[in-house]
């Protein structure tokens, strides 16, 4: 992955099932990238776009970093939703944004067993 430019919904979509327990929600246009029926992020096929479900924080800091790749979506109390235009975006760095909405979504054992496969100590 790692290079800005040339990063696909198809390719997304494909990451994403690297993660735990995703089940996908298909149609010609659109594919809802969920954990359990609990979506995490949605992504528009045509437009070569993606809502991705992150911390307020995060979101924050990549309006400010490249506001070109990425745009404020919806917000709740509780998450940001950030629009990233795939096109322009870094692979390693959208990849670890759907992994931080994948774990804002999933149950605690889920995220300890996936973070435990990855050696991760979190």
């Amino acid at each position: 992955m790692g290079s800005r430019g040339g990063f696909t919904s198809s390719r997304l979509v494909e990451l994403s099932t690297t993660l735990p327990e995703v089940v996908l929600k298909e149609s010609d246009r659109w594919t809802n990238i969920t954990f359990r029926g609990r979506g995490f992020a949605w992504v528009n096929h045509p437009e070569n776009r993606a809502m991705i479900k992150a911390h307020h924080d995060e979101r924050a800091a990549l309006l400010a970093t490249a506001p070109e790749v990425y745009e404020a979506g919806w917000a709740t109390n509780s998450s940001a939703w950030v629009t990233v235009h795939l096109d322009l975006a870094d692979a390693d760095e959208v990849f670890e944004l759907l992994a931080e909405g994948w774990r804002m979504t999933a149950t605690k054992k889920a995220v300890r067993a996936y973070d435990e496969s990855q050696g991760l100590g979190r």
